[in-house]
Order: C-alpha cells, then sequence, then structure tokens
C-alpha cells in the first residue's frame, strides 16, 4: 500500500469520525417534544366529556303534570356495573341540571360492593344514605338503579342491600318487595326518547 492509499484512508477516517461526531452532538442534549396541536386545543370542558359514549344512566326530571319520570341520558360506560353506578352517582352535569334533570339518589350515598348472585342477577349493596330519599323520591332512586343496571348486557335483575342487610323496597306501583328488582317493576317511570342523543325528546302516543 502506497503513501497516496494511506492518506486517502487516513481522510476517509477522519470525515467519518467527525460526521459521528456531529450526529453524537446534536442528540447530547434532552429534547422538547411539542405538544400535539390538537391536544393542546382541547377546551377541557368535563360536561362534553361525561355526556358522550353510547352507556346510559337515568336521571329523573318533573313532566308537565309535575310527575316525577325518569330519562336516559348518555355515558361513557362499559358493561362494568361498579363504573356504572358510580357514574350515576355522580348525578347530572351542570347542563343537565339546567336542564331540569336531577338524581333522586342522595348525594351521601356510597356503593358499597357489587357482586353477581346468579345469571343475570347483580347485588349492589349501598350505605344507608339511600334512605335520605323517602316518599316517591326514593322510589325514583331505586328506579335509577335498576334501570341503570339492567341497561348493561348481561344484567336482568338487581338485588340491593343497605349495609349488608337485606330490606324491602318500593315498586313503581308503591308495594313493598325484598326480591331482586326488573325494569317491569317500575312500569311507565321511564320516558321513552328517540333518538338517545344528542337531543332528549319525548315521543308522544
Amino acid at each position: 500500500m502506497n503513501r497516496r492509499t494511506i492518506g486517502r484512508i487516513g481522510l476517509l477516517l477522519f470525515v467519518i469520525g467527525a460526521l459521528a461526531g456531529c450526529a453524537l452532538d446534536a442528540e447530547s442534549t434532552p429534547r422538547v417534544i411539542a405538544e400535539d396541536p390538537e391536544r393542546a386545543s382541547s377546551d377541557g370542558s368535563d360536561d362534553e366529556d361525561r355526556t358522550s359514549g353510547i352507556g346510559r344512566v337515568y336521571l329523573q326530571r318533573s313532566d308537565a303534570s309535575g310527575t316525577s319520570v325518569l330519562v336516559a341520558v348518555q355515558r361513557d360506560l362499559t358493561l362494568d356495573p361498579n363504573e356504572a353506578l358510580r357514574v350515576l352517582f355522580d348525578g347530572p352535569t351542570g347542563d343537565e341540571q339546567r336542564s331540569g334533570l336531577r338524581s333522586a339518589i342522595p348525594r351521601d350515598t356510597e356503593l358499597l360492593s357489587t357482586r353477581f348472585i346468579a345469571s343475570g342477577t347483580v347485588e349492589i349493596d349501598v350505605t344507608s344514605s339511600i334512605f335520605d330519599a323517602t316518599g316517591d323520591d326514593l322510589v325514583g332512586a331505586v328506579a335509577q338503579i335498576v334501570l341503570t343496571l339492567t341497561d348493561l348486557e348481561g344484567i336482568d335483575r338487581v338485588s340491593l342491600t343497605v349495609d349488608g342487610d337485606s330490606t324491602e323496597w318500593p315498586r313503581g306501583d308503591g308495594t313493598l318487595t325484598l326480591r331482586a328488582l326488573t325494569e317491569y317493576d317500575f312500569p311507565g317511570r321511564a320516558v321513552s326518547s328517540q333518538p338517545d342523543y344528542p337531543a332528549i325528546v319525548e315521543t308522544v302516543d
């Protein structure tokens, strides 16, 4: 190998080393990755987040005659009954409250446990704060729980206990029962709506 060839090889190695050094220097300090402009432009609207999705919970309002009825509103839910009840117990959004929707379930009511005790039957245990609702409001509170849960696939009946104890619950006609409840225990309590989203529209028979 002559000196000219050796010189060319040396020059090539120098150039490669210089380029490698530049690449290393360019990445040797942390980089700040710009936030996704679409995420950054979010208005953070809690109401919009809560009222989207394909699931439903039931809230209460008064109809033209002053009678309390239940209305299905959209929420982003899975088939987990715990999640459905948590969202239900959160109550209506600000916009829903302004439109006349409310929850008959007392705010201090807490969910203690949820478990399937038979095929299609879920047992839920709540605190005694649910009895802060009385009369028709208690009927409405129980109906909200039952209709919200039976709207989930795989749930047909709801057994409701308080602090681990069985108790009698009012049905839609005011009679009491110890057995698991179904949506058919509250006939006519929920108004029809078509479509479910974005607007609630009562049907007139």
